[in-house]
């Protein structure tokens, strides 16, 4: 199967199905006939921009972002944002859960030139400026963000 009909079978499933595991997902695609890797599904994940979204009980699924990105030059995603720290060239950046890969994404997108590293789990990410300079920069604008 190719790399583009997985990844619109991973979105048909997404909205098909309560997925509360990244493991859950990789069983409904072997149910489909595919085999795919948890590390190869994680990145489809990312690629695709599937976050974790509240259910009605207080748990998280996985889903499709519906809203655009920008939205009157607010970033949508963006009001997730919880909590920016910095200290020298580092940042720790606290989100709802579930949406730091996305946050990942849109960061790396907008400001590769600035960023040395990040990494993200479930609800922070971890992010290595290329200076301290880079770092104050970055600090300011995902303020704006929040304040927009």
């Amino acid at each position: 199967m190719k790399k583009n009909d997985r990844l619109e079978l991973i979105r048909k499933i997404v909205q098909e199905n309560k997925i509360t595991t990244q493991g859950e997902l990789v069983k409904l695609l072997q149910n489909e006939g595919l085999k795919a890797t948890q590390a190869t599904v994680s990145r489809d994940i990312n690629e695709i921009g599937i976050t974790k979204v509240p259910t009605e009980d207080g748990s998280y699924i996985y889903g499709l972002s519906t809203a655009p990105r920008r939205v009157g030059g607010t970033s949508v995603v963006t009001r997730r944002l919880l909590r920016v720290d910095r200290q020298h060239a580092f940042m720790n950046i606290v989100v709802q859960p579930g949406t730091s890969r996305l946050i990942k994404k849109i960061l790396l997108d907008e400001y590769k030139h600035l960023i040395f590293s990040v990494i993200a789990d479930d609800d922070t990410l971890f992010l290595v400026a290329q200076s301290e300079l880079a770092a104050i920069e970055l600090q300011g604008q995902i303020i704006k963000w929040v304040e927009e």
